[in-house]
């Protein structure tokens, strides 16, 4: 296919186009500031002037916050509905920490400055194929994160937040009533594994993660009064699980290469009490061809991030079948999540 010369009426639409791809980084930027000073916050209880909302917010200069607002209502986020004067929109509110449905945590980490320095290393990334997150803090993702805990805490409560968008259309779509004990590896603060065991009364469950997050699960289920049917059993899921009669992951085994999610799926089924129990990952499944996607960009955060990667489903196939697993379905949900069930062999 020809490209379009700047006499094509296409032309300009093209370069538009162009320009607002590599342009990207300014409104993710601009999405971390106003979730940082929670202006969807103040704006909730209806307009207000730049003025109120930099004096209310602190520490912010009103001339600087107007024209963040001004970029951010031009894409649909926030509205300037008379000078200087702004309201939310559809968007914007799910910016707010109050709101059913919040976004905003997932927004403080998609967005938050250590994004925009590793994704400038993206040809790092593509000429040796390492993390560029190596390059830009010098650690690898996991081993940052236990040297930040700053960031470790944006970080776990943007999983919680993805989980919170997803587990309810994957309860909706997978009955997991006869999982038995439930094992929940690498289960954070324990989102996923409560919203189960809430649903289904006759299941225990075990919350499986490295000691430092782990430790934030116990409020979170006590809060539901499920300490009696949930054990934390804080560990290495690299070195060992703890048995149970199925096992749950979600996006977990896109964090690693093949080699490294083999080594935590054969744990799983070696670990299994059922001869043909099931190992069940809650991860993203590729489209094919040029399908957009959102997994094939979440797939650049794993690239850079955690060398890991999505996949299609084919390649999961080949992935359990390294670890003595079988995939049985792909479960597809109203939202991007998919439900991959696998039975041991």
């Amino acid at each position: 296919m020809a490209s379009a010369s700047p006499h094509d009426p296409s032309y300009s639409e093209i370069t538009a186009r162009l320009f607002e791809l590599a342009t990207g980084y300014m409104p993710a930027a601009c999405l971390h500031a106003v979730a940082r000073l929670r202006i969807a916050d103040l704006l909730s209880s209806g307009p207000a002037s730049v003025t109120e909302l930099a004096r209310r917010a602190g520490g912010v200069k009103e001339d600087a916050l107007h024209r963040m607002l001004r970029a951010l209502a031009s894409v649909g986020v926030f509205a300037e509905i008379e000078p200087r004067v702004f309201v939310n929109t559809p968007s914007s509110e799910l910016l707010s920490a109050e709101v059913r449905g919040s976004v905003r945590d997932i927004a403080l980490w998609l967005a938050n400055p250590l994004h925009l320095r590793v994704f400038a290393e993206t040809l790092h990334a593509g000429e040796t194929g390492a993390p560029a997150i190596q390059k830009v803090t010098g650690h690898d993702a996991f081993d940052y994160f236990r040297h930040n805990p700053a960031e470790s805490e944006i970080f776990n409560a943007a999983m919680t937040g993805f989980s919170a968008q997803y587990t309810p259309s994957v309860l909706e779509a997978y009955d997991f009533s006869g999982a038995g004990t439930l094992a929940d590896i690498g289960g954070g603060h324990g989102y996923l594994l409560t919203a189960i065991l809430r649903k289904h009364y006759g299941l225990r469950g075990i919350l499986c993660d490295m000691p430092h997050v782990a430790a934030g699960a116990k409020a979170h289920i006590e809060s539901y009064g499920l300490e009696s049917r949930c054990t934390i059993a804080a560990g290495n899921f690299f070195e060992g699980v703890p048995a149970a009669d199925t096992y749950v992951m979600k996006s977990i085994v896109h964090d690693w290469d093949d080699a490294h999610a083999v080594t935590i799926l054969k744990n799983c089924a070696a670990a299994m009490c059922r001869p043909h129990g099931k190992v069940i990952l809650l991860e993203l499944v590729l489209h094919p061809g040029n399908e957009p996607d959102m997994g094939k960009w979440i797939d650049l955060e794993m690239l850079l991030m955690s060398g890991g990667r999505e996949r299609t489903e084919a390649e999961f196939a080949a992935l359990l079948a390294q670890a003595g697993l079988r995939l049985a379905r792909v479960v597809r949900t109203r939202s991007p999540m998919c439900v991959i069930e696998s039975v041991k062999e």
